[in-house]
This record gives C-alpha cells, sequence and structure tokens, in this order.
C-alpha cells in the first residue's frame, strides 16, 4: 500500500464536504457562497496534477485512467439515473416520455451537456472528464522536449478561452468551462509535484502563511465582484483562486500531526460523495419543502447547510468503508 500524505488527506476531505455545503441550494447574494463556489474546486485540480504520475507507458496511464475516472464516470452517471426519474417525478407530477427520459444520458456521454436536446444527469462528475483531458495533454506533452513551454502557452489561452466564454457564452457545457478556467492549477500543482515542492511542515510558519494567502484572496474576491473593467475582473478571478488555494494548503498542512482513519477514508472515498451526494440532497431538499410549506426551491442559511452538508458526508460515509472493504471500483480503484 502506497504512503498517504496526511495533509492532502485533509484537504480532500475538507474540500469535498465544502462541494456538498455549495450544492445545497442558497442564496447568491451571499459573499461566503459565492466565494467557495468560485474557488473549492481548485484543490482537486491542484492535487490531480500534483499527484499526477508517469505509469510508464500509453497502456498503463489508460489502465489508470480507465479505473480511476472513465469507470467511475460511467458508473455514478447510471446509479443517478434512477434518481433523476424520481425528481422528474416530484418536479412534474409524471413520468417523462421516451424523448425526455434519453436527455440526461445524452448530457451525461457529452460531458454533462445542456441544450435543447440533453440535460446534466451528475453534474457534479464534470471534473473527471476534465481531469482525464488534463492528464491526457500532459502525456502527449511528454512526449516532446517542450512540455512547459505548450503547457504554459496552454494555460495562457485557456485564460482567454475563459474571458471569451464569460462573455460570448459559446460553450455552457460544465467540462470545457472547468478546462478553462482550472488547467493553470492543474499545472502548477503538476510542476509542484514533479519537484517534489512543498513536503516541508513548519506549524507557524503555515498558520502565518494559511492567514494571510486566505486574507488577500478574500480581498481580491470582493474587489472581483465590484470590478466593471471585464479583463480585470476575470484576471482577478486567476489570483484569487491562487492564494485560496495555499491559504486552504497551509491549513492542511497545519492539521499533519493529526491523523484521523475518519479523514483518511473520505479522502480515499472522495467519488462516492462526488458521485451521490445529489441524491440526499435532492430527498433532504423534498422533505423539508413540504414540511415547511415552501412553494418552490428551498433556500438554506449557512447554519442550516451545514450541518445538513455533514449529515449528508455520514450517510454516505457506510458506503465507503464497503467500498475500501468490498467495491473499489466505487473509489475508482482497480480490485485487487
Amino acid at each position: 500500500m502506497k504512503e498517504r500524505i496526511n495533509w492532502i488527506d485533509w484537504g480532500k476531505a475538507l474540500a469535498v464536504i465544502t462541494v456538498v455545503f455549495c450544492h445545497l441550494p442558497q442564496s447568491q447574494e451571499w459573499f461566503y457562497y459565492r466565494y467557495l463556489q468560485a474557488c473549492i474546486i481548485t484543490i482537486f485540480f491542484f492535487f490531480s496534477g500534483y499527484l499526477k504520475k508517469d505509469r510508464g507507458s500509453d497502456q498503463g496511464n489508460w489502465k489508470k485512467y480507465w479505473h480511476g475516472l472513465i469507470l467511475p464516470y460511467l458508473l455514478y452517471n447510471a446509479i443517478i439515473y434512477p434518481n433523476w426519474f424520481i425528481k422528474h417525478y416530484m418536479q412534474h407530477g409524471g413520468m417523462p416520455d421516451l424523448f425526455q427520459a434519453f436527455r440526461p444520458i445524452w448530457g451525461a456521454l457529452l460531458f454533462q451537456h445542456e441544450n435543447a436536446f440533453c440535460e446534466p444527469l451528475n453534474g457534479p462528475l464534470w471534473y473527471l472528464p476534465a481531469i482525464l483531458f488534463m492528464h491526457i495533454l500532459i502525456d502527449l506533452c511528454r512526449k516532446t522536449k517542450y512540455l512547459h513551454t505548450i503547457m504554459i502557452t496552454l494555460c495562457i489561452i485557456s485564460f482567454f478561452l475563459y474571458a471569451g466564454n464569460k462573455y460570448y457564452e459559446f460553450s455552457p457545457n460544465l467540462t470545457p468551462m472547468g478546462i478553462f478556467r482550472r488547467l493553470p492549477y492543474y499545472y502548477l500543482g503538476y510542476v509542484m509535484g514533479q519537484k517534489q515542492l512543498f513536503r516541508d511542515i513548519a506549524p507557524k510558519r503555515d498558520l502565518l502563511y494559511c492567514i494571510g494567502c486566505m486574507a488577500i484572496s478574500i480581498i481580491l474576491f470582493a474587489w472581483h465582484l465590484n470590478e466593471g473593467i471585464f479583463l480585470l475582473h476575470i484576471a482577478i478571478f486567476y489570483p484569487v483562486n491562487i492564494f485560496f488555494l495555499f491559504g486552504m494548503l497551509y491549513g492542511c498542512k497545519m492539521l499533519d500531526s493529526c491523523k484521523s482513519s475518519l479523514i483518511t477514508n473520505l479522502s480515499i472515498g472522495t467519488l462516492v460523495i462526488i458521485g451521490l451526494h445529489i441524491v440526499p440532497i435532492t430527498i433532504i431538499n423534498f422533505a423539508l419543502e413540504h414540511l415547511r410549506h415552501i412553494k418552490g426551491v428551498i433556500c438554506y442559511q449557512w447554519y442550516e447547510a451545514l450541518p445538513i452538508a455533514l449529515l449528508i458526508t455520514i450517510i454516505l460515509y457506510p458506503i465507503i468503508l464497503f467500498g475500501i472493504r468490498h467495491a473499489p471500483i466505487l473509489l475508482g480503484k482497480k480490485s485487487t
């Protein structure tokens, strides 16, 4: 069994709980909600790059991608499909016709795309094909002498594609948007991982850097929301995420000495929570809307959303343990 990096486990565990928190309906007018929505997924792309390894051959790499990314994407979309029928019935009071029933299937096959003919089936899974694309990009660039030149150029291009898409909305697909916005953080993680940077632990320094980075990120995000110049508004988005990322990383390094099987298992079971959390969210939202006699979609306060996010994590935790013991396919692992 490979040795685990505890502060990365902390980062993945905290990030996946925050993802569940952000997928609970809350007002877009609340600063903290928009801030977390804009930044939290950056952690997963950084770690994906940081932990990227060359398996020595294209066949070895593709075996890893099949078990770790492609198969889980197909599996969790298939598992969620019955939930789509239940949600459709609750919203429309009847079962869908054949055309409607195929819309989420086409959406899943097109990486959670949405148009007149398809819709996302399991939206949170968009990041899996995005990471697969980035892995393949690195593999292809490794075959040349210009890996870093090509990747830096592509990161710069991704900035302009993100800006163009933000302005013209030429690609509503979640996966391309994610690639445009997150490629630089993946590449940053890849470079740091290859050079084995960011390995030392110094709690006092880490605390200072954590506070400083998070403070700068929050200040920049407040400016980002109010900036009227379009390109500057887009450009600020990147340092907001960079400072948030390192603030989180330094904060997690402070926790490195705190060993917990719970945190380790949550890190191992990230795919379980990402892939399945919309089911309990749908059930809880439906139940509370009826109990509170709410017409329309419920809107949580943060102090309501946080315990619900923790509750959903607890509900899904036994599935993670089952996956560890009996079904590694659920975790993106190959059966031994």
